[in-house]
């Protein structure tokens, strides 16, 4: 076989952070964007708000950053995800970074506050601990962690509260922790699965329930009730605006997917749209998540982070990006081609998109592409992807939302755009994969859940009919973990690691029954039925051929590295990505 590199087609902004500063170099206020580069290195986004002029900063290290936090207008810090955790800190004047800190085990610092002890404090995940930064000896420290609920992963938010850290900890239950900077230890605050609802300079409301408590937040105490006391967020005239920063001459600025506004509360009316403007750097090459081919032979795909989608001429090498695809944020799992359109399944919301690329793109007015009925907020996750099923629908298998284990199914009708949700046919179990040929659609469960530890039971493998629903299913052993499914030439192959083993099940789905068992060498991350009536496995940084009626594998040769995304063109081409970079895959006429 031979591989040959087609480019880095997928590249987008994904802002996760914000701030503002007077940038000691030039002494102008700057708006600081922090900017998630999947499967690459973030970097920092300084605009002038004025000029409109922009600079990128590298990061010395991840893909990208929630929190920022400025110092004084002399110093930056930034805390990564998802890789490491690192905290990074900026020197303004001079542009350089100090060396990294992190804490073992920590792979998210969510957001950073300042306390009045002049020390610095994060939230993380996966540890739900405290982090506190010392920024005279450049040390950091955890204090602990904030959950006695070992299934809470998250710490996240931190607020300064008197002389107090307040951490809110979920998601498998929500509560708040007090962290007292003077005694060092740590209890709890407010209501039992209580959340913040707003934190100002003279109170803290959380939320529990949906009845609102209020407390001084220098006395910690409770006070009375005091709704008309709460922050009122400016009407917006975009939907789907971050990261709303309040400038020094009364104006706001607004992120909007890959574009910001300036707004003027005291010129603009509530009716007004001030122009769109381009975040002004070159967009960084970003992580491929899903690839489909159109019938044309254009290659489409989803960036992993981002919620953009792009497309790319493989003979050319040219290709197009677009602006978000919804209003809410994540990224874009499922995609499939029906009726001359591509419909799109997406993380967080649960959503289901449909576009036209025949069409001028307009989502602002959700024309084009379009946001359908979701899944959400019960299902917030596509994780075992999208495929047109037997019936021509667009068929999407998800997984339950944060702090909750389960998952579902849904189907859009690709031509009147109606929605069909089908929650928890395993109960308590998401959807892995999903796979479909010209009778059924045939799915795999898991124990992962959106914020939770991942959980062990026998889990399932499923054959399900659009008209009857689920007609058959095999739980598998304890401790085996399904992976990938690939429908093909009348079989279907199932991924199961065992840990000790890999192996690829074949299932003829007219016994209903298993016929054969091939054996894998590493753990398979993508499974692509080929026209032949064999199939590719891309099998960590090897690529086999599957033959199904056989029962037989065959290595092919290297990959560049491990493969989450593949597909095939109508006339035989194979495409995949890995990282950043899509590749295409020439076989031999005979193997």
């Amino acid at each position: 076989m031979s591989v040959h590199r087609v480019g880095q087609p997928c590249r987008n902004f994904n802002i996760l952070g914000s701030t503002t500063l007077i940038d000691p170099r030039d002494n102008r206020e700057k708006v600081v964007l922090s900017n998630f580069a999947a499967g690459a290195t973030g970097n920092l986004i300084l605009i002038d708000p004025q000029t409109g002029d922009g600079e990128s900063i590298p990061l010395p290290g991840d893909e990208g950053a929630w929190a920022l936090l400025n110092l004084d207008d002399e110093t930056l810090l930034v805390g990564t995800c998802p890789r490491a955790g690192y905290l990074h800190r900026l020197d303004l004047r001079t542009r350089t970074w100090a060396e990294p800190l992190a804490d073992p085990g920590e792979s998210y610092i969510w957001n950073l506050c300042r306390g009045r002890d002049g020390l610095v404090y994060g939230g993380t995940y996966p540890g739900c601990v405290l982090l506190r930064y010392d920024p005279a000896a450049h040390r950091l420290d955890n204090v602990g962690r904030m959950s006695d609920n070992p299934d809470n992963l998250y710490s996240r938010h931190v607020y300064a509260v008197g002389d107090a850290i307040l951490v809110e900890c979920w998601s498998a239950a929500h509560h708040l922790t007090l962290w007292d900077m003077r005694t060092q230890t740590a209890q709890p605050f407010g209501r039992p699965g209580a959340k913040v609802k707003a934190v100002t300079a003279e109170l803290i409301c959380t939320e529990t329930d949906g009845e609102l408590d209020f407390y001084g937040a220098a006395t910690l105490q409770p006070i009375a009730a005091a709704p008309e006391r709460l922050p009122v967020e400016p009407a917006l005239p975009y939907s789907g605006s971050r990261h709303m920063l309040a400038l020094q001459d009364g104006r706001i600025f607004a992120v909007r997917g890959q574009d910001y506004y300036i707004l003027d509360p005291a010129a603009d009316g509530p009716e007004s749209r001030p122009p769109l403007h381009s975040i002004p750097t070159p967009k960084p090459p970003t992580r491929i998540h899903t690839i489909t081919v159109a019938p044309g032979g254009t290659v489409w795909g989803a960036c992993g982070f981002g919620q953009t989608i792009f497309s790319c001429d493989p003979q050319t090498g040219e290709f197009w990006n677009s602006g978000v695809v919804c209003d809410q944020g994540g990224e874009v799992y499922g995609m499939a081609f029906a009726a001359d359109r591509l419909f799109l399944s997406a993380y967080v919301g649960g959503d289901h998109v449909v576009y036209d690329p025949a069409q001028p793109w307009n989502q602002v007015d959700n024309a084009n592409p379009r946001t359908l009925q979701p899944a959400g907020p019960a299902l917030i996750r596509p994780e075992a992807r999208s495929v047109i099923g037997p019936d021509g629908a667009f068929w999407t298998g998800w997984m339950a939302r944060y702090g909750v284990y389960g998952g579902g199914l849904s189907r859009v009708d690709v031509e009147t755009g109606a929605v069909t949700v089908w929650e928890d046919p395993i109960p308590g179990q998401a959807l892995m994969s999903l796979a479909a040929d010209e009778r059924y659609l045939y799915f795999t469960t898991g124990g992962a859940g959106n914020g939770l530890p991942a959980k062990s039971e026998p889990f399932h493998f499923v054959v399900w009919e659009p008209a009857q629903g689920l007609i058959w299913q095999q739980p598998f052993p304890l401790g085996s973990s399904l992976g990938r499914v690939a429908a093909v030439d009348g079989r279907v192959l199932v991924f199961v690691d065992r840990t000790v083993d890999q192996t690829i099940q074949v299932f003829d789905p007219g016994r209903m029954a298993w016929e054969a068992t091939v054996a894998c060498a590493a753990p398979c991350q993508t499974l692509l039925a080929l026209a032949d009536g064999s199939a590719l496995a891309f099998c960590d940084t090897h690529l086999w051929r599957i033959d199904p009626r056989q029962g037989t594998s065959t290595r092919l040769g290297d990959l560049p590295g491990p493969v989450q995304a593949a597909a095939t063109a109508p006339g035989g081409a194979i495409y995949f990505a890995h990282l950043t970079e899509l590749y295409r895959l020439d076989l031999p006429e005979s193997i």
